[in-house]
């Protein structure tokens, strides 16, 4: 049993034991490792004192993360994302809607209350869209584009590191200047309804291993459809916006 604990120590220790969340409980025990006298006597103590924050610091730490990413959770991105952003009661939802299909527009503001996400489309491609409520940005992060729905100095800001395209109404113009801010090309398969997505300046290769890692691996040789003309080419070859491809493989 550790011997010469201070009064300052006890009361300390006390205090420790009353206290009911785990905050209280880290400022506290800070304080106590520092009261506690540092001598031989008090070697295993201020070990277990020295666990037991580092334990408690631990928790603190996963309930804090935890805390940021809830209501992220089930999010996924499965396509180029577009996160759309603006004050509050700018017609956020409405916007969503007019391009997804998805979510219910309403006339008060921070309506929106929980993340949502839809699909739209262009031209066969597919765009994901998230509709965020107007006190949580953060999703914005991993954005390829941000949409603002109205012009907004202190957002604009926030996100300047962002590509950030502003609402218009003309649906289509809107959807054209989102693709084309993606840096893609839309590439298809002979026979295929849905394009494959490629960065720009992408070659036969990044198609061929879109399609399978197999297909890539027993390659032939490929054929590129570009208008009316068909050319025979090989793996780097480079592909341009709405060409079609056929790969020849050794299965």
């Amino acid at each position: 049993m550790p011997t010469n604990l201070t009064i300052e120590y006890s009361k300390k220790n006390q205090e420790y034991q009353n206290a009911t969340t785990p905050a209280q409980k880290i400022r506290i025990l800070r304080e106590l490792i520092a009261v506690t006298p540092k001598h031989k006597g008090t070697e295993k103590l201020l070990s277990q004192l020295k666990k037991n924050l580092s334990k408690l610091e631990g928790k603190q730490e996963s309930e804090r993360r935890a805390k940021k990413s809830r209501g992220k959770r089930g999010i996924k991105k499965t396509a180029p994302l577009v996160v759309i952003i603006g004050p509050e009661n700018s017609g956020k939802t409405t916007v969503f809607k007019a391009l997804t299909g998805e979510g219910k527009p309403k006339r008060w503001p921070f309506s929106t209350q929980i993340a949502k996400t839809a699909m739209g489309s262009y031209k066969g491609a597919r765009i994901q869209f998230i509709d965020c409520p107007s006190f949580d940005f953060s999703y914005a992060n991993n954005a390829e584009v941000v949409l603002l729905t109205k012009r907004d100095e202190k957002l604009e800001k926030k996100f300047k590191s962002k590509k950030i395209i502003f609402f218009e109404e003309d649906q289509e113009e809107l959807l054209r200047k989102l693709w084309d801010s993606f840096g893609l090309i839309r590439v298809y398969t002979d026979g295929g309804k849905e394009p494959m997505t490629l960065k720009k300046g992408a070659t036969v290769r990044a198609a061929a291993l879109d399609i399978h890692k197999t297909i890539y691996d027993t390659f032939e040789w490929a054929k590129v459809k570009r208008g009316k003309k068909t050319f025979r080419v090989g793996l780097d070859y480079k592909l341009h916006e709405d060409d079609i491809v056929w790969i020849k493989s050794r299965l």
